[in-house]
């Protein structure tokens, strides 16, 4: 059985917790690898600059912030808007209507390039309606259809 190390009684260091019999630091280990935030003067962790109030790691103050433009993976732009990322396409259109899209809403492409994202190349589409419905289904969807589009 290996003894461990415990703290001789009575030794601490500088900064007041208890150090090992073979420490010549004048610190604990834990407080070695902290220094005050530049901002606050309050301890912080090695690799940090400031504590968490003096600190963000969001939009612009992050340094791999592009300003809130990415690529989706599937090409289409997507825009930072309310700390969520949104379709640009989706965004143009709402901008152009002056609402927000309903669930059976989406925007199309008409060219097919799918960052081309001028209102002249987009067309609001509206979902069709599930397969096998019945026709008096059919008919109310229809006259629900011409009364939001007139």
């Amino acid at each position: 059985m290996i003894p461990s190390r415990q703290p001789k009684p009575g030794r601490t260091g500088e900064c007041g917790h208890s150090l090992s019999p073979s420490d010549r630091h004048r610190l604990c280990s834990t407080c070695r690898q902290q220094h005050k935030c530049a901002e606050c003067d309050t301890m912080v962790g090695r690799t940090s600059t400031h504590c968490r109030e003096h600190f963000s790691l969001e939009g612009e103050l992050n340094g791999n912030w592009k300003g809130g433009k990415v690529y989706h993976k599937a090409g289409y732009i997507m825009r930072r808007v309310d700390k969520k990322y949104i379709f640009e396409h989706v965004l143009v259109m709402q901008d152009h209507l002056g609402r927000k899209l309903i669930e059976s809403e989406n925007v199309h492409h008409l060219n097919g390039v799918k960052d081309d994202n001028r209102i002249e190349n987009l067309e609001l589409w509206v979902k069709p309606q599930p397969t096998g419905i019945r026709t008096e289904d059919a008919v109310e969807w229809a006259r629900h259809i011409i009364k939001m589009y007139g």
